[in-house]
């Protein structure tokens, strides 16, 4: 079999390993999908090679070495050509990077419990990541401008929308925030997670569901009802702040429930990411009786866990451990909604997907340049977003207000402008002092230097 006879999808950022063995193992079990060549690319060339090992080691494992082939490189130029599909999930500095960031803004009274969307440490990791995608893009644009793009890298808005406005692609952003907090509200309920079907609108990780339905039938009744009986009880500690829980109650995101009652739409990714949207509320980092990114939603938390997870699949991959079976089942991962998309493009099944894509007047009152996350039918010419012209002035007013510092940020990282980063810092809302934005900047800047070439 030739390569003429394979589809060709390139990760780029492959070094992901978690992201990488979910990718493998959802695109081995789907056999309909035909044989493809999966070329993953990073730039660290030991993560490289761990990713690239374990995914062959799957391929062995499950007998498909005649459909699937692994290619691995450190440079992307040399195995963008002929890709049918692109994904990036690049993450600059990785976890140490994060944890840096974290550190940071926490010596400067900022409790964050994720940092990786908004508030300084999203910016941060914006300033470090955005102008890479960029990069990435240009030679997308150049060596494989027909390839269906897709993105996964936060911050997903400020990607999506320096991509596109840099090179002029239309790349789509995927988060699986969406599905998830789907799923969720459907086990709230105990409806079948495919009978139940939302409209929704937002950006990533602020996500407004402002109408669930169970075959066909609002359900925001049972919903409500389910929701007020729970917060009516004194809540299980455990519950609060949370991050790896298995049935969700309405105390795993109390401050959602709460937008909920005001809005009548519940917010997707749920409290770990929402509350960031909202730093007003949450100055001190006081959550339910917790502290944010400390006892709430512990960032150090997600951190080791996602360390350990890496650890294991090394030592899977270096055959110091047999291969974890388990993983071909159901991989579930981030990646989760793209195999299923790549079905619908590739026999134009035309099904829905949650999908951050520009706005281009799909969400009234939002800029036309910024990216939202809405519905979008996945179609043999691509992704068809779906216009939401019914999220209503108080919601859209929210999402605006947070699109701001998002504009400042993206040109502060193109350009290298420090004094912009302090302005969107500012804009961002967790810090209104200027003299405290400029010093957090300094020191943020400083850290990850490394990282920030435009702005040696």
């Amino acid at each position: 079999m030739t390569t003429t006879d394979r589809r060709v999808l390139v990760l780029i950022g492959a070094g992901s390993a978690v992201f990488t063995r979910g990718l493998l193992a959802d695109l081995i079990s789907a056999e309909d999908l035909g044989a493809w060549e999966i070329r993953l690319v990073d730039v660290d060339a030991v993560a490289l090679g761990v990713a690239a090992d374990l995914a062959e080691a799957m391929v062995v494992a499950r007998g498909v070495e005649d459909s699937i082939r692994v290619v691995r490189s450190t440079d992307r130029r040399e195995v963008l050509a002929g890709a049918d599909f692109i994904v990036t999930c690049v993450g600059v500095g990785g976890r140490p990077a994060w944890q840096l960031d974290h550190e940071i803004v926490q010596k400067h009274g900022i409790y964050q419990p994720v940092g990786d969307s908004i508030m300084p440490g999203g910016i941060s990791r914006l300033l470090r990541t955005t102008p890479v995608l960029v990069e990435i893009a240009h030679d997308i644009a150049e060596l494989a401008p027909e390839a269906f793009f897709f993105n996964y890298s936060n911050p997903m808005t400020a990607n999506v929308q320096a991509i596109h406005q840099q090179t002029g692609l239309d790349v789509v952003g995927l988060c699986h925030g969406m599905h998830h907090i789907q799923r969720e509200l459907a086990q709230l309920i105990d409806a079948p997670f495919d009978e139940t079907s939302t409209l929704y609108a937002g950006i990533n990780h602020l996500t407004f569901i402002y109408d669930f339905r169970w075959k066909g039938q609002d359900a925001w009744p049972l919903i409500r009802e389910r929701v007020r009986a729970e917060l009516a009880e004194a809540p299980d500690p455990a519950d609060i702040g949370n991050i790896f829980y298995e049935k969700p109650t309405a105390w795993h995101n109390p401050f959602a429930w709460e937008l909920f009652e005001r809005y009548g739409a519940f917010a997707a990714a749920g409290d770990r990411h929402v509350v960031e949207f909202f730093p007003e509320r949450f100055q001190s980092g006081d959550y339910y009786g917790k502290k944010l990114g400390i006892d709430a939603f512990s960032l150090p938390e997600i951190l080791e866990w996602g360390e350990n997870r890496y650890q294991g699949m090394k030592r899977q991959a270096l055959g110091e451990e047999p291969l974890d079976q388990s993983i071909f089942e159901r991989s579930g991962g981030e990646q989760e909604q793209l195999i299923a998309i790549i079905r619908s493009i590739t026999f134009d099944s035309r099904e829905m997907f949650s999908c951050n894509v520009v706005n281009n007047g799909a969400v009234p009152g939002l800029p036309e340049w910024s990216a939202v996350e809405i519905p979008g039918v996945a179609t043999a010419r691509g992704i068809r977003p779906i216009s939401v012209p019914d999220l209503g002035k108080p919601l859209t007013a929210i999402l605006a207000r947070r699109l701001t510092s998002v504009d400042l940020a993206v040109e502060a990282a193109l350009t290298g402008n420090r004094d912009l980063v302090v302005e969107a810092m500012i804009a961002d809302g967790a810090i209104f002092d200027a003299d405290r934005a400029t010093a957090l900047t300094d020191d943020l800047i400083a850290a990850q230097a490394q990282h920030l070439p435009r702005f040696a």
